[in-house]
């Protein structure tokens, strides 16, 4: 259950996505697009490299410490609150079990399992 405090970790004035679907993350060689802005919502900053080392992981290519390096050169990561980074990767938890458990999807298994992987490796430290 998520308290007003944490809740409160997730609020901010960055625009966020919101539905990171395959289909709405293109990737190439040299960068990645965001398209589909249907639920564009405000939040923290966190959300987007956030949800990035989550998207690293799902792929198979990433460990969640590779993941996290690659996040790091983000500015919004760089500067977030440990326990903020905490928090986002166990509200993922959350997130994506029930998401996982309510579609027939691999991706959204691979998300579920991403974040249960990210978020035992941020408890482990």
């Amino acid at each position: 259950m998520m308290t007003r405090r944490t809740a409160a970790v997730f609020a901010g004035p960055a625009l966020t996505h919101s539905d990171w679907t395959p289909d709405n993350v293109l990737v190439s060689a040299e960068r990645a697009w965001l398209i589909d802005w249907a639920w564009p919502t405000l939040g923290a900053a966190l959300d987007r490299p956030g949800c990035w080392v989550l998207r690293l992981m799902a792929s198979g290519g990433h460990t969640a410490h590779e993941a996290e390096r690659q996040a790091s050169r983000l500015p919004a990561f760089q500067s977030a609150d440990p326990a903020h980074i905490d928090l986002f990767a166990a509200a993922n938890v959350r997130l994506w079990d029930e998401i996982a458990n309510a579609s027939t999807s691999a991706w959204t298994t691979k998300m579920a399992q991403a974040a249960k992987s990210w978020a035992a490796c941020r408890q482990a430290r």
